[in-house]
């Protein structure tokens, strides 16, 4: 495998081995949990706003609790800002909508494409050489999209082929847009903030952003039942708060190959999760494009994983970089933490 310099001992990886199944449990279950949400009637960036609301608070008390310094360089205000309007406020403001008009197996699949269009972007802003198989695999994986948005039909459930199917398949692909636009940006606070603090403040700038486009949606707020509100907490406190932590555990115990080799089961799990919890059903053009997609991350991801390290910075499976500090910073914890496992 590689970076090898990263290596742990067999005993000591199997905790970050059981963290990055969990993370690939919830984050492959976050799409149908907001479908969920979404099938009751309440909006789409309300959700978002809620959801964030919640896991920046508690964010915001582990890093305070870790005794983490939260004033932000004068230099810097603007750029997070923009960063969270990226990740957070625009990213959901895709996906949620997305999510709302397509089937959550069809988006979690389209989300898929998020490595592939982030070393696209990489080979056209910055010139970064792309081997010819990697070029193969983000070609795989645009042509499985196009199958996922244009499956000629499919035989119940969702449609991607209908209009409203259609809206929500490109409003998905503005999401991956987003995300990879918000990784490009990032990667330049990734040697100055601890991932911590970074994701933090992104979060609490992301949720700021949510607030006056979830005003827009104020004449179809209602009242969210007990199922809602448990699925809201779910995403709130598990998918993006513990899910989180229990990632960059993983990130930092583990070399990049195997990270993303789970982070590749994501959208299986999402597939799944819609089918057997929504009730969803896929086109076989659907599966095969599917299939198409998580084929062209490997490629691209295995690729990645193979790249020599010099010990200074490694590369996340999602395109950011980290460094010796960020590292120190996540497997630090706090004396007596009680809660080691959302505290890596």
């Amino acid at each position: 495998m590689g970076g090898g310099a990263f290596a742990v001992p067999a005993k000591r990886s199997a905790p970050a081995h059981v963290a990055l199944t969990v993370v690939v449990i919830l984050w492959g279950m976050s799409f149908t949990s907001t479908k969920i949400i979404l099938n009751t009637g309440f909006p789409p960036l309300t959700t978002a706003l809620l959801r964030f609301a919640i896991a920046s608070a508690v964010m915001l008390a582990i890093l305070k609790a870790r005794n983490k310094r939260l004033s932000i360089p004068k230099g810097d205000i603007l750029p997070l800002g923009l960063s969270g309007l990226l990740g957070v406020t625009l990213y959901f403001f895709f996906e949620n909508r997305g999510i709302k008009l397509t089937s959550a197996s069809n988006a979690s699949l389209i989300i898929a494409t998020i490595p592939v269009f982030t070393v696209a972007a990489e080979m056209v802003f910055f010139r970064h050489r792309v081997p010819l198989v990697k070029m193969g695999g983000i070609g795989l994986s645009i042509a499985g999209v196009y199958f996922l948005i244009n499956p000629g039909g499919t035989p119940g459930g969702a449609s991607p082929s209908s209009a409203n199917g259609l809206a929500g398949s490109l409003l998905m692909l503005g999401a991956c847009f987003s995300w990879v636009a918000y990784v490009l940006l990032s990667k330049k606070f990734a040697q100055k903030l601890p991932r911590l603090a970074l994701t933090t403040y992104q979060f609490l700038f992301g949720t700021l952003f949510l607030i006056p486009l979830s005003l827009f949606e104020r004449r179809e707020w209602v009242a969210m039942g007990t199922n809602a509100w448990f699925n809201l907490l779910f995403l709130a406190l598990l998918c993006s708060a513990a899910g989180y932590f229990l990632y960059l555990y993983g990130l930092f115990r583990l070399d990049p190959t195997t990270v993303s080799s789970y982070i590749n089961l994501i959208p299986v799990v999402g597939a799944l999760s819609g089918i057997f919890v929504l009730g969803e059903r896929l086109a076989v053009s659907q599966i095969l494009g599917g299939a198409a997609v998580i084929a062209g991350v490997v490629v691209v991801n295995v690729r990645m994983g193979k790249r020599k390290h010099d010990g200074r910075e490694r590369r996340d499976p999602r395109g950011m970089i980290t460094n010796r500090s960020t590292r120190r910073a996540c497997r630090s914890r706090p004396p007596k933490s009680p809660r080691p496992g959302i505290s890596p």
